[in-house]
């Protein structure tokens, strides 16, 4: 899954001169999740990424996005943490109040149903999803999207889900 992700969003992150970066832990735990809506989150995120890079006109050696995915325990319950940094110009205030909302968009051109989905399909899972700046001191150097996606349990498994039914190995 994250691998797929990968493969198709750097081809649009090389047309930008962005370098993607990923890590994947060893022998992750299962989670139930529809590969492709995750994918999409993920694309999605990272494409953000590289066009928030853009924006801020960062010279070559500060144009990245990474992926990591690792385990995690988040409000004592174990998840599998997936999060999309990159070195943009960082999110405003006032956007980051309302940067899930349906409609609310940045972009010139943008409809503002990227995120809004994206924390949707996350939330199907029984999942979360936040955005934070990252700091060097006070200066904005980036921005991090972390999503959090619930271990398959057995109580997890007989939960009606749009997720598929078969619990899926990250890759």
């Amino acid at each position: 899954m994250v691998n797929e992700a990968v493969e198709l969003a750097d081809i649009e992150l090389r047309r930008n001169n962005v370098r993607l970066t990923h890590y994947v832990a060893a022998r992750l735990p299962r989670v139930m999740a529809d590969t492709i809506l995750i994918e999409q989150v993920l694309i999605n995120l990272m494409k953000n990424g590289a066009e928030s890079i853009n924006q801020a006109d960062r010279p070559a050696a500060r144009r990245s996005v990474e992926l990591r995915v690792v385990p995690r325990s988040v409000d004592g319950q174990n998840v599998v943490e997936f999060s999309v940094q990159d070195t943009g110009k960082g999110l405003a205030p006032e956007v980051l109040a309302h940067l899930f909302e349906a409609f609310f968009s940045t972009k010139q051109e943008g409809m503002g149903i990227g995120l809004n989905l994206c924390r949707s399909i996350v939330e199907s899972h029984h999942g979360r999803m936040q955005a934070e700046n990252i700091y060097n001191g006070t200066e904005v150097t980036g921005c991090r999207f972390s999503f959090w996606l619930p271990l398959n349990t057995t109580a997890d498994a007989t939960t009606e889900s749009v997720a598929t039914p078969t619990p899926r190995t990250i890759e």
